[in-house]
């Protein structure tokens, strides 16, 4: 169930199983032998798993059905990490330099 798991995601995501075991940090091999049963994932990997797609350990392992009980988006996380007491030129400082960065990123 693990291993179909990590397959189906990382082929959602568009990535070859080197570009995955380089992400993180294991051999080629290793990450193979997840997804084929061979070898289970430690917590730690199982975890820096989870967070890169952005799903729960319940859903890596089959306990949830849907991957729409995801954790936090990469915006809820940056949302969560700015303080109720921003002002609203602080607010518009942080809107504009993430409006830079996507511009240039689009360049």
């Amino acid at each position: 169930m693990l291993g179909q798991t990590l397959t189906e995601l990382r082929k959602q995501q568009k990535l070859t199983q080197a570009e995955m075991a380089k992400i993180l940090g294991v051999a080629r091999t290793t990450y193979s032998s997840y997804e084929q049963g061979r070898r289970k994932p430690d917590d730690e990997i199982q975890k820096k798993i989870a967070d890169y797609f952005g799903v729960s350990l319940d859903f890596l392992h089959g306990r949830i059905n849907s991957s729409n009980n995801r954790k936090h988006t990469k915006a809820e996380t940056v949302a969560a990490h700015i303080d109720d007491d921003v002002s609203d030129d602080e607010m518009k400082e942080i809107l504009n330099f993430i409006d830079y960065i996507k511009q240039r990123d689009h360049s």
